[in-house]
């Protein structure tokens, strides 16, 4: 449910921001696909995604519109993308619908019958746990250590440090943190450390709380410190995985109720009313209501006793414990009441006109509901026949269920680690060190080749050189203000860098930040590439803006990323100068570039 939250938001994003990722020509021409009908299907699937439902074939759309969706974003890609594409690609398989879901109630008001309650297999093999883990987590850090292993930066333990003292990364100020080099050499080291150690400890019960307290530490981290929110919410999703199920049973006893506020009694022979049982005790979470039939149990309720019988059965009764007894619709509003989280709904279903409504559906149901009076055929076995156990059902000679479960997970943990390897063959660590590396590289290219375009699209697995200094911050030297002005002379920020030089109350995170900074801003900077690569986010400010813009300003300050701890790094950056290098004049939606000899000069 919470993976689903996640993936939603970013979804969210994306929608929001669809002109400067997909459009050919941002905010005037779409391209051959608009993207905005295929979100539109993706926001309800998700929705189902979280509620459960339909589980079988959402998880199928759930995967096929992540491939088309993120495949496409190919200037905005990051690392996340490659994450949800593997979950999702891994959700088809795993039994969603057992735990916290509406198919789970949907099939217990279709095979249930009276005196015959369905009871649903809410079994998960342990397994199912464990891959998303696998592959989303363990093969991710395991790639990525033998990129951090030839890194300086990430060897001598500034793999924390550097990326947050650097203003165009980070979207929050730790300088008191960063200032104290202990630390930032020991957070290096540990997470150095714990990348190498994971994938080989987590399969083992007594690390998994140790590595779930960590890795949650560690993303919480990534999410205070970088603009990359839904990146450190999946991963904290996952890492939920780990945390032991006698966990889970001892918070969800704790926050249900010892005692419970309200019984409902119902007529044990109305088809209807059973079901309606079935639905209460699905979404009562609290143990806040007990659910009793009339006949037997009306008796032992001292404040039903001047009640007849008959007409508790003709009428839904809900009594709670302070003794004030509630019928028909009135039942129902005192039921979601009691429910605790349910009690919006209570008020908002008891206001004048919405009762007066209510009251007049539940009379016509109650009307012509049926009962069914038990008899030799309806009574004769008192329970449903529970689902066929996991170890005794054979669908091949010798192979029951869980058996063939376990072969197809090997099967995938087999096929993605192949997949991760030959990715880990060409990182720079093991080019640089193994021996004969350029004769084997004739043999592994092969299968490399073939395949890595099924693995990065379809199935999620890539490369990870996440924060390396080589790639992301050697030579990265200058860092843009952009000012847009109005007719009337008016001036603000665009929200892509703040005035500290922060990315700090701007649209640009999560893909839009690692196009913005490593793409549009680069290292090694690049004039022409710069000039067409804002015009998408300079295009979509202009659209949320009312007023005319006539021009744009254009600030710049040096910075100087180092390989080595310095005090009061990020603030001697933050404090440095603005220096106005340009300006962008806008006439008709076109964008004409003014510069100073000065940045001309560093370009060349």
């Amino acid at each position: 449910m919470f993976y689903s939250v996640v993936l939603f938001f970013e979804l969210q994003q994306l929608y929001t921001f669809r002109s400067i990722i997909y459009d050919k020509e941002p905010s005037k021409y779409v391209g051959e696909l608009d993207v905005s009908f295929i979100f539109y299907f993706w926001f309800v699937v998700v929705a189902f995604l979280f509620l459960g439902v339909f589980t079988r074939y959402i998880t199928l759309l759930n995967y096929i519109f992540g491939v088309i969706i993120f495949s496409s974003a190919i200037k905005f890609e990051y690392h996340v993308f490659y994450a949800y594409v593997g979950i999702n690609f891994l959700l088809i398989f795993m039994p969603v619908s057992r735990v916290l879901s509406l198919d789970s109630l949907l099939q217990k008001l279709k095979y249930s019958t009276l005196y015959k309650p369905f009871i649903v297999d809410r079994k998960v093999l342990k397994i199912n746990y464990v891959v998303p883990v696998f592959v989303a987590i363990g093969l991710v850090y395991f790639d990525s250590i033998f990129h951090k292993f030839s890194s300086k930066m990430w060897m001598d333990g500034l793999g924390v440090w550097l990326p947050s003292s650097l203003p165009m990364v980070t979207w929050n100020d730790a300088s008191i943190l960063l200032n104290q080099k202990w630390l930032m050499l020991f957070l290096g080291y540990l997470v150095l450390v714990f990348e190498t150690v994971f994938i080989f400890l987590f399969w083992f019960k007594k690390f998994r709380l140790p590595f779930f307290i960590l890795g949650v530490f560690f993303h919480v981290g990534i999410l205070i410190a970088y603009p990359i929110p839904w990146f450190a919410l999946t991963v904290i999703a996952v890492y939920l995985l780990l945390v032991p199920v006698k966990y889970w049973k001892f918070l969800a006893s704790k926050i249900k109720c010892k005692k419970t506020s309200y019984t409902f009694y119902y007529d044990a022979e109305c088809p209807l009313c059973n079901k309606v049982v079935i639905i209460i005790r699905h979404f009562d979470v609290f143990n806040t209501v007990d659910c009793l039939t009339v006949q037997g149990n009306y008796k032992n309720n001292p404040y039903l006793t001047t009640y007849e019988e008959e007409s508790l059965l003709i009428n839904i009764h809900g009594v709670t414990n302070s003794g004030k007894v509630a019928s028909g619709f009135w039942a129902y509003v005192a039921l979601l009441k009691a429910m605790r989280y349910t009690y919006m709904l209570g008020l908002i279903a008891s206001l004048p006109l919405i009762s007066s409504v209510g009251q007049k559906i539940y009379n016509y149901i109650a009307g012509n509901r049926l009962t069914e009076r038990c008899t030799s055929e309806n009574c004769a076995i008192p329970v449903y026949m529970p689902s066929p156990n996991e170890r005794d059902d054979f669908l091949l000679k010798g192979w029951n269920q869980i058996r063939l479960t376990g072969a197809f997970w090997k099967f995938v943990i087999l096929v993605l680690s192949f997949g991760q390897l030959l990715m880990i063959w060409f990182s720079p660590f093991i080019q640089n060190n193994m021996p004969k590396v350029t004769h084997l590289n004739k043999i592994v290219t092969i299968p490399y080749e073939s395949s890595k375009w099924f693995y990065e699209d379809y199935i999620g697995i890539t490369h990870h050189a996440v924060f390396m200094y080589g790639y992301h911050f050697e030579k990265y030297n200058y860092n843009f203000k952009i000012e847009a002005v109005d007719a009337n002379s008016k001036s603000n920020v665009v929200p892509l860098l703040n005035e500290e030089g922060l990315v700090k109350n701007s649209f640009a995170n999560g893909a839009l930040w690692v196009n913005y900074t490593f793409r549009v801003n680069s290292p090694r900077f690049k004039l022409k590439q710069f000039e067409e690569c804002i015009v998408p986010y300079l295009k979509y400010y202009q659209n949320t803006k009312s007023e005319q813009i006539s021009h744009y300003k254009i600030y710049m300050k040096s910075i100087k990323p180092v390989e080595n701890w310095k005090k009061n790094f990020l603030k001697n950056q933050i404090n440095k100068k603005w220096e106005e290098i340009g300006k962008i004049e806008v006439n008709e939606g076109d964008f004409y570039y003014v510069w100073n000899r000065e940045l001309l000069e560093i370009n060349n």
